[in-house]
């Protein structure tokens, strides 16, 4: 990593210190799925854990870690069509359950547009590059209807890397009726049009149902949360 890339991993640390985001001791945080995995709060997870694994692309080494660590059930998400691709030419474990489907604040459909390398699985529904002509729609659903298909009443994990639809999921969640015990989220404030403001707010709403951050990573994009008092 660059001297440069650190200094600006510090200022950015630093911007959230002083608009009140810093997070909480966990003596019990741990990080899973290698170097741009996430941390979890490991002592709210077993082999019962509901998990729900929103945002593939390429990469399921954070799946694939918690199944082998705690043998719980990872249900995994993406409607994008390189991803959808992707995990059909794996082999895995019967632990992994994966939905052709993303995560969004209502039923229905999106439009994601597509990343600027074609080796990438990074589709978004921000557009980013001025690609109109190669959006894919795709199916998405709210995070009750999916808890009620998979028969699910609580939530003790979610992680959500949806490339900017999280602030929209997480302004809904106040209306959600499923309860939800961790959450990890990948905020998206590094692309254009999406201000610091944006994630400061979303932290604000989780906040005040009751969440608390007890991990920023170093790159403070990925932040974890847990419920207080659990």
């Amino acid at each position: 990593m660059s001297i440069f890339t650190k200094s600006k991993q510090r200022f950015r640390l630093h911007k959230l210190k002083q608009l009140g985001i810093e997070p909480v001791s966990c003596k019990t945080s741990s990080l899973y799925g290698g170097d741009h995995g996430w941390v979890v709060d490991e002592s709210l997870l077993n082999k019962e854990s509901v998990i729900y694994s929103v945002g593939v692309g390429s990469n399921i080494d954070f799946d694939l870690e918690l199944i082998n660590s705690f043998g719980a059930t990872v249900h995994a998400f993406d409607p994008t069509p390189r991803s959808i691709e992707w995990v059909k030419n794996q082999q895995l474990p019967k632990h992994f359950i994966f939905h052709p489907f993303g995560l969004s604040a209502e039923n229905g459909h999106m439009d994601f547009f597509p990343p600027s390398k074609a080796s990438s699985t990074h589709f978004s529904p921000i557009d980013r590059y001025g690609d109109t002509n190669n959006v894919v729609r795709a199916p998405v659903k709210d995070i009750d209807t999916i808890a009620s298909e998979l028969n699910h009443k609580e939530v003790d994990l979610l992680k959500m890397d949806i490339e900017g639809a999280e602030y929209e999921v997480i302004e809904a969640l106040p209306k959600n009726r499923v309860a939800i015990n961790q959450i990890l989220i990948e905020f998206h404030h590094m692309y254009k049009g999406i201000p610091i403001s944006k994630t400061v707010d979303a932290i604000s709403t989780l906040s005040n149902l009751g969440f608390e951050l007890f991990n920023i990573s170093q790159r403070t994009y990925e932040f974890s949360f847990r419920k207080k008092g659990m």
